[in-house]
């Protein structure tokens, strides 16, 4: 019942809020509308689906700067929740098979980051464009694993996103989000109540990383810390049981 009533919800207001936000854009070159429609879309899918948002660590950054965040990925509403519960403002760097949707994927199009990974040179022109787009102060948000999870850990990361950050010159900001995975696995029609959990850690300054090795270099001290974030959850979770 839970995904047959979130389902409806999600067609009809994707529908409604896409050709809204399509009429819009002749009028919004900041993109402010389709914030707007992406946080209250997002709002009533977690309403509907009974799931709630925690922050723990938004004080840590000004939400009024551009940054880089970036996230690990277990579930379709890590989406949602970063959203609501940290910056309805970001641009998300997505793939570029959404484009193809009509209406919703034209309006996703136009207001993201859209990355052909299977095309190297098409790849680097995206991070160019998001690296223009945080130069006029816009923040982004990119999943290091590429990819969600298939069983709950962390997947490799992708180095983009921090060469992305320092191409950019904007600090890198940890996300670790936790619980989604049992919300609603990959692969899985279920959806289940729960709360998702977004831990925000503090900025990284940038500038002491350079080029390809710093990008690598980068990308193992943020995973160290969403890991490490993970394995506190986990053994925080065991001695509750």
């Amino acid at each position: 019942m839970r995904l047959i009533l979130t389902a409806i919800t999600a067609v009809v207001l994707t529908v409604l809020f896409s050709t809204l936000y399509l009429l819009t854009i002749p009028f919004d070159k900041r993109n402010k509308a389709f914030s707007f429609f992406a946080y209250h879309w997002s709002k009533a899918i977690l309403g509907v689906t009974g799931i709630r948002v925690k922050v723990a660590g938004l004080e840590k950054i000004d939400i009024s700067k551009p940054h880089v965040f970036v996230s690990n990925h277990a579930s379709l509403f890590d989406i949602t929740a970063i959203v609501v519960g940290v910056n309805r403002y970001v641009r998300f760097v997505a793939k570029k098979e959404i484009a193809r949707v009509p209406i919703f994927g034209w309006a996703v199009s136009h207001a993201h980051i859209m990355i052909d990974r299977k095309n190297a040179a098409d790849s680097l022109r995206s991070l160019q464009k998001a690296a223009r787009q945080i130069a006029q102060g816009d923040s982004v948000i990119v999943f290091a694993e590429g990819t969600r999870t298939r069983n709950g850990s962390l997947l490799p990361f992708k180095r983009g996103a921090f060469a992305l950050a320092i191409e950019a010159g904007v600090p890198v900001v940890p996300l670790t989000i936790l619980g989604s995975f049992n919300i609603m696995k990959k692969g899985s029609l279920n959806i289940k109540k729960g709360i998702i959990t977004i831990l925000v850690d503090e900025p990284i300054d940038v500038s002491d990383y350079r080029a390809k090795q710093g990008a690598i270099e980068l990308m193992n001290r943020v995973r160290t810390i969403i890991e490490r974030n993970y394995v506190r959850s986990t053994t925080s979770n065991e001695r509750n049981r």
